[in-house]
């Protein structure tokens, strides 16, 4: 990977400081407003704002966006005779000059039809949401004042509230007085002096409940009309934990303060003033914690850099989502942070393009679904991935450059590759290219051979999902392990849809390997293992399960379930309709006696199941369970063969059944079965017998192996080195390998079988 020349002049830019701050992008910049609200008798309010504009291009008008009635208007004091808040004129005002225009007006409750953004007068508390999913703009700052309510113009601001007899406001901003007058009536100000979009200025009074505390060092405010400090301290007590750990990935917090207040209609990120839904201010489990992570992320992701347009929502939404895995690894780990992120994965892959209407680039996304799940959830993926595209040190030093450099400004997808492009180092055209730019995903199948030395070949071929597109410059984390259980991690990388490397050379003696079984990269599967130790151990995340009560090793068993069709599957003579998705099993165990294996299956729209759409367009009607089957291969250079029809009684939500667990590459098919029947290749005889064993030192051995043909053994040691190898070996044969004191593993392989014992030599 190389840095981009065209990145030269965009270098020279950001580092004169210029590149993004204070774009302008209109005929008018609005600096400050100044903000007045009585809100003492609900709706509808009264309100004064003053906003001290300067003219960009020559203009003879400029118009404000309102939803209100305009009582008047004044141009640098000077009052409009026929106030239009649409058209007020500017035909005297010099390019580059400063003005104020002040709006006396009447606002009122509105709130979009979706039920969510605009100015909420409730029962028990007034505030307003500063998006509407439904609007045309989506910024709704206008609900609530006069203004040029868009995601580029950022201007500061001063608030004033009036607020009912007996409640408080709080606001965005920093509090700087409070008083309450003869009514009894709070009068407070406020004042955000950091650039920001209107959007994100939020407004609430009621008869708060108030919890403060500190995290990270900066003051913490929580309002509540129903819950209790002791809730609202267990709730927020990941604060503590996340700011800190938010900082060092992102750059210093900019607002001085943070603040939450409980509503009853959904989430937003207000400046110091997030609106929290109510079942997630009142949450100590995970998705309540996420949502509390991901309105804070904002203040890096949305509020500090922002989109320039609505469609890359992705950089505000995708990164903010991205924020509450950072969370989750602050708070429960990488491992649980890794489990969170493949469940968001599986619901991109499974169900967003059906949501979202189809597989769509997160770059230019439509205005009717600007909020939708390709934009949060599918931009949580490419940020996850960028992490490990470049890997972690370089990713969040970049980021941190990032929130640095383009603070308070505005980028949009192109200017994000670029900017990261030149901070990491790394040109990024390409990952953006497919990843940002281009619907769908991808999903990569490895195949490795392993010739119990440190030399290993690799081949590595690309499937894509919802796109005839490939992704090029490839980075592939691949996992190796020995028999003691000692790793090392190579990354693959390759330009096309398919590479082969004939010779990598490893630390360690592979017996098996994984495929990203960290989570570093956004491709389509998800990766678990399971365990014979307890005799029954499930990865819901790959949609497998062990019974081993009678297994005849203790092994653990790496899982990848991907979600693409498998490979050379549609070409198999009696299979009538192949499954979306496959799994590949890996371990050092090859083939372990007395383990059931159990592969899951749901019939598409079942309600009941976690994963109702897992197997949509394949297994449509309880029926087709009658035809259904399980196929097998041992690697890609053999042929498929049905190996089971048994299944649990569930037709729904169930499992397909294999005695016998052995790795390879399993899928599910729709078969004739006039034209392909079940095949015991999968059944491997039972372990070869070593007689003696224990063997006494100079004791010949002898190999009790019930096939036919020659086959090769391999003895290796505890830490997996080879120490005695033969070729042509046949059954019954008598060996006698000199061999220290010790145990040791007897490895028996021909074409068709895969065998292992564990010998003890006195």
């Amino acid at each position: 990977m190389k840095l981009a020349k065209h990145l030269l002049t965009l270098a020279a830019a950001l580092l004169c400081g210029i590149a993004v701050q204070g774009q302008t992008t209109d005929s008018v910049d609005v600096i400050h407003y100044d903000v007045a609200l009585d809100l003492s008798e609900f709706s509808p309010f009264s309100g004064v704002a003053t906003l001290d504009m300067r003219l960009t291009r020559p203009c003879a008008k400029i118009g404000l966006e309102l939803i209100g009635t305009v009582d008047s208007i004044l141009v640098n004091g000077v009052a409009v005779a026929e106030p239009d808040i649409d058209s007020i004129g500017t035909a005297s005002i010099a390019i580059g000059d400063t003005f104020t225009v002040t709006v006396y007006y009447h606002g009122r409750h509105n709130v979009e039809s979706y039920g969510f953004g605009g100015f909420h007068f409730d029962n028990n508390m007034s505030y307003n949401l500063g998006v509407g999913f439904g609007t045309d703009p989506h910024p709704v700052g206008r609900a609530v004042f006069p203004c040029r309510d868009n995601f580029t113009d950022k201007a500061t601001y001063t608030l004033h509230i009036k607020s009912h007899s007996g409640w408080t406001a709080e606001c965005s901003g920093l509090p700087q007085s409070r008083s309450v007058d003869g009514e009894g009536c709070e009068l407070s100000t406020w004042v955000i002096d950091q650039p920001v979009c209107t959007y994100l200025v939020g407004i609430s009074q009621a008869a708060y409940n108030r919890y403060q505390t500190t995290a990270g060092g900066y003051p913490v405010t929580v309002g509540s009309t129903t819950l209790g400090t002791n809730t609202m301290q267990s709730v927020f007590e990941l604060l503590d934990t996340v700011v800190p750990m938010f900082e060092r990935c992102f750059g210093p917090y900019r607002w001085g303060r943070i603040g939450y207040i409980g509503t009853a209609r959904g989430s937003m990120e207000h400046v110091n003033n997030i609106a929290l839904a109510a079942q997630a201010m009142t949450s100590v489990f995970a998705e309540g914690q996420a949502t509390i992570a991901h309105e804070l992320g904002h203040a890096w992701f949305g509020n500090l850099v922002t989109c320039k347009e609505e469609g890359d929502m992705w950089i505000n939404e995708g990164g903010a989502s991205f924020t509450s895995e950072v969370a989750r690894e602050a708070t429960s780990g990488r491992k649980r942070a890794n489990r969170y992120y493949q469940e968001n994965l599986e619901k991109v892959i499974l169900t967003t393009h059906i949501t979202d209407g189809s597989y769509l680039p997160l770059h230019g996304m439509p205005h009717a679904i600007t909020y939708g799940s390709t934009t949060y959830d599918k931009g949580w993926m490419v940020w996850h991935s960028l992490r490990g595209y470049l890997g972690e040190e370089r990713f969040y030093a970049a980021v941190r450059q990032l929130m640095e450099r383009c603070a308070f400004g505005n980028l949009d997808a192109y200017e994000i590759r670029d900017s990261l492009s030149l901070y990491s180092g790394v040109d990024l055209t390409e990952f953006f290219d497919f990843h940002v730019f281009n619907a769908g995903f991808v999903d990569y199948h490895v195949e490795a051979t392993l010739s119990n030395s440190t030399n290993v070949s690799i081949s590595v071929r690309q499937r894509t999902v919802g796109t005839d597109a490939v992704a090029h410059d490839n980075r592939v984390p691949i996992v190796f392990y020995n028999a003691a259980g000692d790793t090392c991690k190579r990354w693959v990388c390759f330009h096309g849809a398919d590479t082969t490397i004939s010779r990598m050379t490893l630390p360690i003696v592979p017996e098996y390997f994984v495929i990203d079984p960290n989570c570093e990269i956004s491709d389509a599967a998800t990766v678990g293992s399971v365990s014979t130790a307890s005799g029954y151990d499930a990865t819901e995340i790959a949609h497998f399960e062990l019974r081993a009560n009678s297994a005849e090793h203790n092994a653990t068993y790496w899982v990848e379930h991907h979600y693409a069709p498998a490979f050379d599957i549609e070409n198999v003579t009696g299979v009538v309709r192949p499954s979306n998705r496959y799994w590949v099993i890996r371990s050092s165990c090859p083939f372990n006696k007395g383990t059931e294996a159990r592969f899951h299956y749901v019939r598409s729209g079942y309600s009941n199941s976690s994963t109702p759409d897992l197997d949509r367009g394949f297994y449509e009607r309880s029926s087709t369970l009658d035809s259904m089957a399980l196929l097998w291969r041992r690697t890609s250079r053999e042929p498929w063969q049905v190996v089971t029809h048994r299944h649990t009684t569930d037709a729904n939500d169930g499992y397909m059944l294999l005695d016998n667990l052995q790795t390879g590459e399993y899928t599910l098919a729709v078969i004739d079965s006039n034209l392909i029947s079940i095949t015991q290749a999968c059944a491997v005889p039972v372990d070869a017998v070593l007689f003696p064993n224990p063997v006494r030192q100079g004791q010949p051995l002898s190999l009790e192996v019930p096939v036919e043909g020659t086959f090769e053994t391999t003895v290796l040691d505890t830490s997996g080195k080879q120490v005695w190898h033969q070729s042509g070996c046949l059954n019954g044969l008598k060996i006698k390998p000199e061999l220290p004191s010790g145990t040791y593993l007897v490895r028996i392989e021909n074409n068709f079988i895969s065998l292992q014992s564990k010998l003890i030599v006195l």
